[in-house]
């Protein structure tokens, strides 16, 4: 008689075991986490960038106040907040809050004439990546006090202090972005005039009331890109 054939087994393959990564392949980074103690106050020429506080929120609310019209449509927060000082010491509050905690991912910043410390804009370390070891810059200065390049001054001077090793006093971050609408143009000036490297413009990848869809340009630069000693990238 004809013996019958046995039956193809149904058992899974056992699993392939992964090939071991090369011996000089580089270790997975660790991420970042926020030097303690926070660093301090950064000192330009001309400025100072420092935490607010609440003794900060009368000027505040004035910078604001004298800027809120030429802060839209970019900063949709300039409509209907920090529209009193009792807002403005809410807010500051909440960012004292926010910076304590262990995951923070944005640390607020005035921007202070260093010479009367009237506030005249603000800027931080925001959106952080803690796996990139990544931050975004953003500013604003108030109106009046434009086009004398204390807004370059001062997010020169903040990216020497983001991009410097915690041991030396600074953030530690391997990574710094400054994003902005396609059609803000004085935003887009600052990365510029410090020659940061523009990696693109996407299409209409924002929503901007009263403008509608709007392009998104982003600039980056690498730790080792940046001189601290000059706050300007290397040369060569």
């Amino acid at each position: 008689m004809t013996v019958p054939a046995p039956a193809a087994s149904t058992a899974p393959n056992p699993p392939t075991a992964a090939a071991p990564p090369p011996s000089d392949a580089p270790a997975p980074p660790a991420p970042w986490t926020p030097p303690t103690p926070l660093p301090g106050p950064v000192h330009s020429p001309r400025v100072t960038l420092r935490f607010w506080e609440a003794a900060d929120a009368p000027s505040m609310l004035a910078a604001i106040e004298a800027s809120r019209s030429t802060l839209l449509p970019w900063m949709p927060w300039a409509l209907a907040d920090n529209r009193t000082v009792e807002e403005c010491i809410y807010n500051i509050e909440r960012f004292r809050r926010a910076r304590e905690a262990p995951a923070c991912d944005s640390y607020v910043l005035g921007i202070f004439d260093r010479r009367t410390n009237e506030a005249i804009g603000g800027t931080g370390l925001h959106r952080i990546n803690h796996s990139a070891q990544q931050a975004e810059i953003g500013y604003w200065v108030r109106a009046d006090r434009r086009r004398r390049g204390l807004c370059t001054e001062a997010v020169a001077h903040l990216l020497s202090a983001a991009l410097a090793p915690q041991a030396a006093g600074g953030w530690g971050f391997r990574r710094i972005e400054i994003l902005c609408g396609g059609g803000n143009t004085p935003s887009a000036r600052v990365p510029g005039k410090l020659g940061l490297r523009q990696e693109y413009s996407l299409k209409e990848a924002r929503w901007v009331d009263g403008l509608g869809w709007q392009d998104t340009l982003g600039w980056g630069v690498l730790a080792g890109e940046w001189d601290g000693a000059r706050h300007a990238l290397r040369r060569g």
